[in-house]
């Protein structure tokens, strides 16, 4: 009895001691030692991590939150040498076609016991694993100590946003992944691959471009120092086509028909008139309605500016009209104050000692309409319509050479200027 406990002492439970020490997968082809530290990095010197972002889709830009969000499979690779790999376990694994360096998958559990990067998700919103039965995770080693763990996400970063061109805008984004404790001495990060855009499925009213950042945002300083990112530069080119079937090419149109006014003759008040005020009120209200819903911008965006212009040359119009009014009214006025003037009377030279008759008018309203009826129209009263019609010919020729000029400066403006400036 004594010796069975003494064999149970100093036999059995070294031996499970060993076997608790040591954690192995795929038929003990792969170990961790018992002196492996998951809290000291691979390579005392620098150590190496890839990083890819697999994305699916984006199915979210947030203007007013300046926010993306993506649906992708966030995948990390590292090489750790303080495995133990046995090359001959490994080779049984595999397949008699795989590839000698091919990747074998690895229960998910196993990756506790590893050393993992702190990554960091610069301007992080949110991170979100996405669950069916459970975690969609992955982890894969190969015979090169090379551990690659992948992970199906959905990221939501904040992306700096500047609308003053709206709805002509680019917006830039970067994504840039890092270590959150070691500067770039102790660890760097490398892309491990850039999405393909045109696998990227988008609903959304911007056009997508993706490119590896450059070399001057693969670096950030912060208060311990430079650290390292990998990541990627995201351009939104937001598509204008909705913008001008919505809004720009009503507008116009609407700009177009206020000319028509130049063609109404003046004394036409209330049809030029109408056809006036009505197109302002219009465009009037188009402008509420844009302001209301585009996001906000430091200033006039390129939409809010465009309307106003078209509300200026409406105005334009109603201006004109306006002067042409007052010098009609003021002709008026003229005219009537000289007809007022008490006429001189006429005195017969009385040669015969009769008394003078003066010329009398006749009191019978009717009988001078008649009269005035039959009167030719004096060429003064020509002269004015002939200067009236002059003046909407020449506003009716000015108003679309401006807005003309206006249209050149404005899309050559927003479309190739200030892009280049900025």
């Amino acid at each position: 009895m004594l010796c069975f406990l003494f064999l149970l002492l100093f036999g059995i439970i070294p031996l499970l001691g060993q076997s608790q020490s040591t954690i192995c997968a795929k038929g003990n082809s792969i170990c961790i030692p018992r002196d492996y530290s998951k809290f000291d990095l691979p390579n005392e010197t620098q150590t190496v991590v890839n990083v890819g972002i697999d994305i699916k889709d984006i199915p979210k830009i947030a203007d007013k939150e300046f926010s993306v969000t993506l649906n992708a499979f966030f995948v990390v690779r590292w090489k750790d040498e303080r495995l133990v790999i046995d090359q001959d376990k490994i080779e049984k694994n595999l397949g008699p076609d795989d590839d000698p360096d091919a990747w074998i998958p690895v229960d998910v559990s196993f990756i506790k016991e590893f050393w993992l990067p702190d990554a960091e998700i610069l301007n992080l919103k949110e991170f979100e694993t996405l669950n069916v039965l459970s975690k969609l995770e992955g982890l894969w080693l190969n015979r090169n100590f090379e551990i690659m763990y992948a992970v199906a996400t959905r990221i939501t970063f904040i992306c700096p946003m500047t609308f003053n061109s709206f709805p002509l805008d680019v917006q830039v984004c970067l994504f840039q992944v890092g270590s959150f404790n070691y500067d770039n001495t102790k660890m760097v990060f490398v892309d491990e691959f850039i999405a393909d855009q045109t696998q990227i499925r988008s609903v959304l009213d911007y056009s997508i471009q993706i490119k590896e950042l450059p070399e001057h945002q693969k670096n950030y300083v912060a208060l311990t120092g430079n650290y390292s990112v990998a990541g990627f530069v995201m351009t939104l080119h937001r598509k204008v086509s909705h913008y001008i079937i919505t809004c720009y090419l009503p507008s116009g149109m609407f700009v177009i028909v206020s000319w028509i006014s130049f063609l109404i003759p003046p004394d036409v008040v209330p049809g030029r008139m109408t056809l006036l005020i009505t197109v302002f009120l219009v465009l009037v209200n188009i402008f509420n309605t844009i302001t209301t819903n585009i996001p906000k911008a430091e200033g006039l965006t390129a939409i809010e500016a465009w309307v106003i212009g078209c509300v200026l040359f409406v105005f334009g119009a109603l201006i004109e009209y306006a002067g042409i009014l007052l010098q009609m009214k003021m002709r008026a006025s003229a005219s009537l104050l000289a007809h007022k003037k008490p006429p001189s009377p006429k005195i017969i030279n009385n040669l015969n000692n009769e008394i003078p008759l003066q010329i009398v008018s006749h009191t019978n309203g009717a009988c001078k309409k008649n009269e005035e009826s039959r009167k030719p129209k004096s060429p003064k009263v020509y002269n004015e319509k002939l200067r009236t019609a002059k003046m909407d010919l020449m506003f009716l020729v000015l108003f679309p050479c401006i807005f003309l000029i206006f249209n050149i400066v404005y899309w050559v403006g927003f479309l190739y200027v200030i892009p280049a400036s900025s």
